[in-house]
């Protein structure tokens, strides 16, 4: 296999994809001749962003067209689909309108389907820009049904579930999930993004989901993320989000890592008197590599930020985190903080850190930091010495530490569900080396 290989399977992908939708297709065909430009990081335009990134093995994979299959949604996630009336399934990039389900609070439209959502068509792209980077360009190029969200109702909290689903196939397949949300104007929203890959460990699948949130004046909106990732995925999600006067979005994530897996989420502060908050817990394990990319940019004054990730390693596996926030010349009265905070539990597995500020307010109220250590030998050696033996005390120490994010989660079932995947992943947790 070779890069040549893996263009000409990407090449049939785009062929056999073309969307009926003018302005929709487009912005795929924009996608592909830059990505076609620019091919697989990195590049001279974008080495900075996949510093750490090690594309070798996807190049040489020579992927096929994802095809729809039935799954069986089972485990602890599984309590979701009840407890929310508005659950939508996208399956290796299809829209499942059979399975989903909604409320007339929420409209859900698939870019074949477009109709009350006609108006939003040619706001996709113009959050998660093409031009930003080769694999948002690689999304626009492969994707196969966009699908287009609204929140109308300004009454009440309006509680959603995304299941973006990658199922077991025969052989490894590019999957590009897009979609546009858009958060009207006074509404309240939870909004649980859920990936799942349920496909087998033996394959490399790539999967790239591309999602564009558009929270306008005076709107709120509660984002849950849970990634559950096979040991062998390649896996780039990328939020992109705008943000309008007085609107809020808090944000807080949970995810295991494939093979190499990058949460890449930005947010833009156009709108006076905005904040957000950016928090989220990842575990690696192994040889797995994860990479956390989280960007605030303060483009008016009297916004506030907040970004605080924790990362749990073990194995020889690597964690990046990059977090950046920038506050331009009139954003004065700004608030941005920073924190990035690791666990070290293998002596062979490794974080790089990168907090930033890029400020050219001088009104502004701003710090950033980051740590990284290992087990707490003397809080392990007390809890064994009040009858607790060394596993459990060790689980109790890794709990403790993620506790923290898992609780923001506010919702019940999801940090239910949470607790017991941490439970299960700290018993095969390759922990050694630091006790």
């Amino acid at each position: 296999m070779s890069t040549k290989d893996f263009f000409e399977s990407i090449d049939n992908i785009v062929q056999e994809n073309l969307i009926s939708n003018k302005d929709i297709n487009e912005v795929k065909k924009d996608g592909w001749e830059r990505f076609k430009d620019l091919g697989l990081p990195p590049n001279d335009h974008t080495r900075e962003l996949w510093k750490y990134s090690n594309f070798s093995n996807l190049q040489n994979i020579k992927y096929s067209n994802a095809e729809y299959s039935n799954f069986d949604l089972e485990g602890n996630l599984n309590n979701l689909v009840d407890n929310t009336p508005n659950n939508i399934f996208i399956v290796n990039g299809f829209f499942d309108s059979n399975k989903s389900n909604f409320t007339e609070d929420i409209i859900a439209e698939s870019s074949s389907t477009l109709d009350k959502l006609d108006y939003l068509k040619s706001s996709l792209g113009t959050i998660a820009k093409n031009e930003e980077n080769e694999l948002i360009a690689l999304n626009s190029s492969i994707m196969l049904d966009p699908v287009f969200i609204s929140i109308k109702n300004q009454k009440k909290e309006n509680s959603i579930n995304i299941f973006i689903i990658t199922t077991h196939q025969k052989k490894e397949f590019s999957s590009s999930p897009r979609l546009f949300i858009e958060a009207s104007k006074n509404t309240c929203s939870n909004i649980n993004e859920i990936y799942v890959d349920l496909s087998s460990d033996e394959l490399q699948n790539l999967t790239i989901p591309v999602l564009e949130y558009l929270i306008d004046i005076s709107s709120e909106v509660n984002h849950r993320r849970v990634q559950l990732s096979s040991e062998n995925s390649y896996f780039f999600n990328f939020d992109r989000i705008l943000q309008k006067e007085n609107s809020k979005l808090s944000s807080v994530s949970f995810s295991t890592s494939g093979q190499l897996s990058r949460y890449d989420i930005h947010s833009d502060l156009i709108g006076i008197n905005s904040e957000c908050s950016f928090h989220g817990l990842y575990i690696t394990d192994k040889d797995q590599h994860q990479e956390n990319e989280i960007s605030t940019t303060h483009t008016v004054g009297k916004c506030s930020s907040d970004q605080m990730f924790k990362g749990i390693l073990a194995g020889k596996s690597r964690a990046v985190f990059s977090g950046k926030v920038l506050v331009k010349k009139d954003a004065q009265k700004t608030k941005a903080f920073q924190k990035d905070l690791n666990f070290l539990l293998s002596k062979d597995a490794e974080v790089d850190t990168k907090p930033s500020l890029e400020i050219y307010a001088d009104d502004v109220e701003c710090s950033h930091g980051a740590t990284a250590g290992n087990m707490d030998k003397n809080m392990l050696f007390y809890l064994q010495s009040r009858g607790i033996d060394k596993d459990e005390a060790t689980s109790m120490l890794i709990r403790g530490f993620a506790q923290e994010i898992i609780d923001e989660f506010e919702d019940e079932n999801i940090t239910n569900a949470l607790e017991e995947i941490l439970k299960e992943k700290i018993n095969i947790l390759d922990i050694q080396g630091i006790m």
